[in-house]
């Protein structure tokens, strides 16, 4: 009996290390003619979108560069080629979006699509427990992670279509896993990843490719915002709220929790750029990419585990004291 679980859990091993290798080597070809390659990229201004922009027009991709504000725009055209054109881009904004369409209709060629569209643009508006936030916490966060996600991808779909292109949306592994003083974020890229599941499939007959990345925790400017987010959510709270929570409870998440993020956080954002640049750019890509080492051997077998030992595992990682009136109540049953 041994001898046959033996041989099977040898061939289940030996058919995984097979598919791994084959896997990994159908993903090596990568599409070429780089210069016939147009791509659109929001939130160009910082992190991940800024160095996305700046190694695609490296690689000598054709990139219209979407940026917030003028000083991005700016820096853009100081350190990349004449290939990359910067554009005004509100993701939030519906006429904002259509004057980039405009703009890049006017320079594209008159025979050709946009092979890609990136959708970097994110923010984080409220932060807390779910009884620190209000519905306008819930509603910011979505017009510029998933609604405005959704109005790009929209606007520029047929652009997509007539070059048979990609469309690639930055998610987060808070797409997978929900964190408890994330939830409007985590709400959001829940969003992202139906909403590209569902343009993979439907757009599959027009010969285009729709991708996830998922990013673990990475230091981008959202971490920064993390303690200021916090402190904001605390003072909006209700008195009574903040008297169920207490003092230590907010220091926790203000301080403590934000100091540990800080320092797990990957400072490297080349992973992230190298899975947007094999999404956009590899003759096979893959519909997605978890990037990051808490992300890969972390979070996604925590979001695999059932949900009472994932729970679990998260109040211990958490490590948060409890709120203080759970606290007294805790006491009294003691």
């Amino acid at each position: 009996m041994m001898d046959i679980i033996s041989t099977v859990v040898g061939c289940v091993v030996a058919c995984c290390v097979v598919y791994k290798i084959i896997d990994y080597l159908i993903r090596i070809p990568r599409v070429g003619n780089y210069g016939d390659r147009h791509i659109l990229i929001t939130g160009c201004d910082s992190g991940f979108g800024n160095l996305a922009a700046k190694r695609l027009d490296a690689v000598g991709c054709r990139v219209f560069a979407g940026c917030l504000t003028e000083k991005g725009e700016t820096e853009l055209r100081k350190t990349c080629s004449e290939r990359l054109r910067t554009v005004s881009l509100d993701v939030t904004q519906k006429e904002s979006v259509r004057k980039a369409l405009d703009y890049v209709r006017s320079k594209l060629p008159n025979d050709k699509g946009l092979w890609g569209i990136l959708n970097n643009a994110g923010a984080l508006r409220g932060r807390g427990p779910v009884d620190w936030l209000s519905v306008d916490d819930y509603r910011a966060e979505c017009e510029v992670n998933l609604w405005g996600l959704i109005d790009v991808t929209l606007t520029f779909l047929p652009l997509v279509k007539k070059a048979r292109g990609r469309i690639v949306n930055t998610s987060s592994i808070s797409g997978r896993l929900t964190f408890e003083t994330f939830l409007p974020y985590s709400i959001t890229k829940h969003g992202v990843e139906a909403f590209t599941d569902g343009i993979r499939r439907s757009m599959h007959d027009f010969g285009c490719k729709a991708s996830l990345i998922e990013p673990g925790a990475f230091k981008t400017a959202i971490i920064r915002q993390l303690g200021p987010l916090a402190v904001d959510s605390w003072k909006k709270a209700p008195e009574e709220v903040k008297t169920e929570y207490g003092e230590e409870f907010f220091r926790y998440i203000a301080e403590t929790e934000l100091n540990a993020y800080e320092k797990s956080a990957a400072t490297d954002l080349g992973p992230v750029v190298d899975a947007y640049e094999h999404a956009l750019l590899g003759v096979r890509p893959r519909a997605r990419y978890v990037v990051g080492f808490d992300a890969k051997y972390v979070f996604c077998p925590i979001a695999l585990a059932p949900e009472w030992l994932g729970d679990w595992i998260l109040r211990r990682v958490n490590g948060a004291p409890l709120p203080s009136s759970a606290a007294a109540a805790k006491k009294k049953i003691l």
